[in-house]
């Protein structure tokens, strides 16, 4: 048996130059549309919180104009931990936030200390409706592109037992499971999703740079500082309307839709699930399509869909690509977390072949339950790793040890995915590098080796925002929304 290892894939930068890790092709290069006209080069940004918070974060903000050192690394291993290269029109973002008294809305101590003494689920809605009112009453001005809010202290020791924004399981992921009460995050996002202008929500460590502890024990770890500007200005970046990378795309390559379906239960739990499809484009543009109920089998306890419902599902994703893009695709690649039934590949097939696009794949992607591969020495197996078990069946390490790293930069044993298509004529190997590049399309991490792809990575998050939406209420379409 053989395990060959995919190569790291390349992104895109400025003026096509390439390079396999996000920050130091930003670094080197500049974000893929430095050259582009619609590019953000100057960006508003909003601050809804109290007080002391909105100065915090605008203090650090404007402190992350200037380059950060990285944190200090092994011999050999400086590629690990890079230096933030400030955020300025003179830095290689090319782009500078812009801070306006007239865009800052401050939520008043005494608002806040109430819901130190209210239930949580009480506090949460309280908190929620606060904040909602002062992002509203900023995108509605037209002058903001991203509205930064400070999640609430009166609410982190009450919620930190719920999972984080950063630890989620990944049978959360699959199924879209939340804490009870829901999670203060997902509740404003899901108020927010018709504003003309993304939120980014931030916790107090993130400018602080100090730990969250309860009890004396620390909350979560806490990246270094440079780490923590990288990722949160990408995402800044991004929301605002720009493209720090894109994935590699040769001349000869046919134009992609990816297209990752997932589930999710109502807040209530007691309606039956509803799809939901997270849309991109090769490049990474991303957009949400919300679809109809699921029924749950009885053979595997999963959702499915309908012949009928996968159809529209699929139809309706082709249609937001194409109003987003202006062309359809040539070809549909479809992620899932679970199998396909004979209904779901007829009703795919069937909405590929009124839209006559000839090429699709169907995959189902677990990630949980794969056999683990051992490698000699003290590392776990390559990223990129793969072995072929059977003609229909592909193991994938999307973790693992990094050579550019020179090291293993995970905390625990990485998993590796297992890819089944549902699908006849599909090349396992290119889906496995199609699968290791959308694992390098997440703007909220510049780290080059996250787990899922693009596709699943979203899933989890969609679900716990769309939940909170009533069915036939209108969302946004644009991913920056659910980020």
């Amino acid at each position: 048996m053989k395990a060959p290892v995919l190569h790291e894939p390349e992104l895109e930068f400025r003026a096509g130059n390439r390079h396999i890790d996000p920050r130091y092709g930003i670094s080197v290069f500049g974000p893929a549309d430095a050259d582009s006209p619609t590019g953000p080069r100057q960006i508003p940004i909003a601050l809804v919180g109290p007080a002391q918070a909105v100065d915090g974060i605008r203090s650090w903000l404007q402190r992350c104009q200037d380059p950060i050192e990285a944190k200090e690394t092994k011999p050999g291993q400086e590629n690990l931990h890079q230096p933030f290269p400030g955020f300025s029109g003179d830095s290689p973002f090319g782009a500078q936030l812009v801070f306006d008294d007239a865009l800052v809305r401050e939520i008043p101590e005494r608002q806040l200390r109430r819901l130190a003494r209210v239930d949580i689920a009480s506090a949460t809605a309280d908190a929620v409706e606060l904040y909602a009112d002062a992002a509203r009453s900023l995108a509605e001005t037209g002058r903001c592109r991203v509205i930064i809010c400070a999640r609430p202290e009166e609410l982190r020791d009450r919620e930190d037992h719920l999972p984080s924004e950063e630890v989620v399981t990944d049978r959360q992921e699959e199924q879209g499971e939340q804490g009870a009460g829901g999670d203060f995050h997902d509740l404003l996002k899901a108020a927010a999703l018709t504003l003309p202008a993304p939120l980014q929500l931030i916790r107090k460590e993130t400018w602080t740079g100090i730990p969250a502890k309860i009890n004396g024990q620390t909350v979560r770890p806490l990246q270094d500082e440079a780490t923590r500007a990288w990722n949160l200005h990408t995402a800044l970046y991004y929301k605002a309307g720009g493209t720090p990378w894109r994935m590699q795309r040769h001349s000869s390559d046919l134009a992609t839709c990816y297209v990752g379906v997932s589930f999710y239960r109502s807040a209530s739990g007691n309606e039956l699930h509803t799809a939901v499809a997270q849309v991109f484009n090769e490049r990474g543009d991303g957009v949400v399509v919300r679809g109809g109920t699921a029924q749950v089998s009885k053979t595997d306890r999963q959702p499915h869909l309908t012949l009928s419902d996968a159809r529209q599902l699929l139809l309706d994703a082709l249609a937001e690509y194409r109003t987003t893009h202006g062309h359809q695709p040539a070809r549909i690649v479809v992620h899932k977390t679970s199998n396909f039934t004979a209904s779901e590949v007829d009703g795919f097939h069937e909405a590929a072949d009124l839209r006559e696009i000839d090429h699709v794949d169907l995959l189902w992607i677990q990630r949980r339950g794969a056999p683990h591969l051992y490698r000699t020495g003290q590392l776990p197996p390559l990223r990129g790793t793969s072995v072929q078990l059977d003609a229909r069946s592909l193991l994938l390490y999307t973790r693992g040890s990094v050579p550019y790293f020179r090291t293993y930069p995970g905390l625990y044993v990485p998993q590796p995915l297992l890819i089944r298509p549902a699908t006849h004529g599909t090349d396992l190997l290119t889906a496995g590098m199609d699968i290791l590049a959308l694992t390098k399309m997440n703007w909220n991490n510049a780290q080059l080796d996250e787990r899922n792809p693009l596709t699943l990575r979203t899933a989890y998050r969609v679900g716990s925002i769309l939940k909170h939406v009533l069915p036939n209420a209108r969302i946004a379409t644009r991913y920056a929304y659910y980020m």
